[in-house]
């Protein structure tokens, strides 16, 4: 593959990532909450969410391996250094942040009274933790997309090598 062929392929794979990120948070999070009732929806975005933290794990691994494989492509340490953050969010998401919402959103189902209240706080919790996580993905995509493939510094389009 040439290089014009590969920066192609790896713009491509990023924009449907970021895209992906995004249009979950913009606009399938809030249609679910709008238009099913409260715990179907947390069900479905719950399990919307664990299959794009799954898709941003491989996503990032594979844009970190082929960011680093480019020949003189390479990324920077800086853009290897972003990639590599949002990588080890995804594994906290994927690891840590998933199970622990499912395991309280279970116990929900048949609580009543103080007993919720306790676990609703602590949901909120782990929700506030959660966008915060997303947000970094969702940022920190973006950042690593327009350094890697935008403008550079003389405000000319970055080029590729002719092959």
């Amino acid at each position: 593959m040439t290089w014009r062929g590969f920066r192609g392929a790896e713009l491509a794979f990023w924009a449907i990532w970021l895209g992906a990120l995004w249009f979950m948070a913009i606009l399938v999070a809030p249609g679910l909450f709008k238009w099913l009732p409260r715990p179907e929806a947390g069900l479905v975005a719950g399990r919307l969410f664990y299959m794009l933290a799954l898709y941003s794990l491989v996503s990032s691994a594979v844009l970190l391996a082929l960011s680093n494989f480019a020949g003189e492509l390479r990324a920077s340490l800086r853009l290897n250094a972003l990639m590599a953050v949002i990588l080890g969010v995804s594994v906290v998401e994927l690891a840590w942040l998933q199970p622990h919402m499912n395991t309280l959103r279970e116990a929900m189902a048949g609580l009543q009274g103080d007993e919720l209240a306790v676990m609703r706080s602590q949901f909120g919790n782990m929700h506030a933790i959660s966008s915060v996580l997303y947000s970094v993905k969702m940022i920190g995509a973006l950042v690593w997309g327009l350094n890697r493939f935008g403008v550079t510094k003389d405000n000319k389009p970055a080029s590729i090598p002719k092959a």
